[in-house]
């Protein structure tokens, strides 16, 4: 039920406040890094499980996985997506690779997409079923709300933490420009994907009771919580990239999330 406080949203706020406590004192255990790190698509899971049922969310994550892989794919070895990149090869940052990319990197993208499309849907006040305009709508914010995530991190994910390096660098404090056409571009695919399959194969009852503020709100909650991760971390740091990363954070990610939290609390009312 997504208007009662149930087990199941213990567990879930459960796994938000380790994430969020995580993201500021990070875990030195090797094993315990993995272990946290799959708890953001575990939520993802769980949350959608209970707005869009078990079967829409498997359709839907499927649709995440299969999209942004084949972009990884074609990006490594193309570089006609994100621009020219490869991504570090050593275990212990990125994990095994196939053909180059980390299938890890899906997990990343169902948190991520996920948290961001219920953030659109907020913002927009389509919480319900989708039709007409609302398809595009809906997937065209979301995949903003993506590409302005990955502008918070990606230039400190490739020249701090080494994930993945640039052949040639680029405007964006080293990263290349396509590289946020690129996110933007793949975003908007899997979104409107799933818009299409969600008007074409869910019912009305897939949404139904309308779902409260407190339950959207846990995916507010993600997307600022790291947001506030990347200002705690960068914020005060010595190098200007690292600085604009939290300003970014602040005044560009933080611009939807304080949309979607003044609409949650006024739909409370």
């Amino acid at each position: 039920m997504l208007n009662k406080i149930t087990t199941s949203t213990y567990i879930r706020w459960v796994l938000l406040l380790v994430i969020a406590v995580t993201d500021i004192y990070v875990v030195k255990n090797p094993t315990l890094q993995v272990l946290i790190f799959f708890l953001p698509p575990i939520f993802a899971l769980l949350h959608s499980f209970n707005y869009f049922g078990k079967k829409n969310t498997l359709v839907m994550f499927l649709i995440i996985i299969v999209v942004s892989f084949a972009a990884e794919y074609l990006g490594v070895h193309t570089g006609k997506i994100f621009g020219l990149y490869y991504y570090n090869p050593s275990p212990k940052v990125n994990g095994f690779l196939i053909s180059g990319v980390p299938p890890l990197i899906t997990l990343s993208y169902i948190s991520i997409a996920y948290t961001s499309y219920v953030l659109a849907r907020v913002v927009l006040g389509k919480l319900g079923r989708l039709s007409g305009i609302s398809l595009a709508s809906v997937a065209i914010v979301g995949a903003m709300v993506t590409t302005l995530w990955d502008m918070t991190f990606d230039p400190i994910a490739s020249y701090v933490h080494n994930i993945y390096t640039w052949y040639a660098g680029g405007a964006y404090f080293g990263v290349p420009f396509r590289n946020f056409t690129g996110w933007f571009l793949e975003s908007l695919v899997f979104f409107l994907i799933i818009n299409v399959y969600l008007f074409s194969f869910s019912k009305n009852k897939d949404y139904s009771p309308k779902p409260s503020s407190l339950f959207l709100g846990e995916a507010v909650f993600l997307v600022a919580a790291n947001a506030f991760s990347t200002i705690y971390h960068e914020f005060f740091r010595p190098t200007e990239v690292q600085q604009a990363m939290a300003l970014i954070a602040i005044f560009a990610l933080g611009t939807p999330i304080v949309i979607a939290t003044f609409k949650l609390l006024d739909k409370s009312k």
